[in-house]
């Protein structure tokens, strides 16, 4: 599902990458059914930026699976 325009000024830019994270970008795009690598990188950011937000108030992002909780820590 690719994002609607919107009429706002856009910015074009040129991203150099080795081959191994261009695959993995590809890898994604496949998995997650986006359009485009700029809509990988466009979900990517806003989960980025909701993690950080959460960290900046106090939040503690976990992660549950079968093994239990474990704490996730943003660099």
């Amino acid at each position: 599902m690719s994002r609607p325009r919107r009429n706002t000024n856009v910015q074009r830019l040129n991203l150099q990458m080795t081959d191994e994270v261009r695959q993995n970008l590809e890898a994604l795009r496949e998995r997650t059914s986006a359009d485009t690598f700029a809509e990988v990188i466009r979900r990517a950011l806003a989960v980025y930026e909701f993690l950080w937000e959460q960290k900046s108030t106090g939040s503690k992002l976990i992660i549950k699976d079968e093994d239990g909780d474990r704490e996730l820590l943003l660099l």
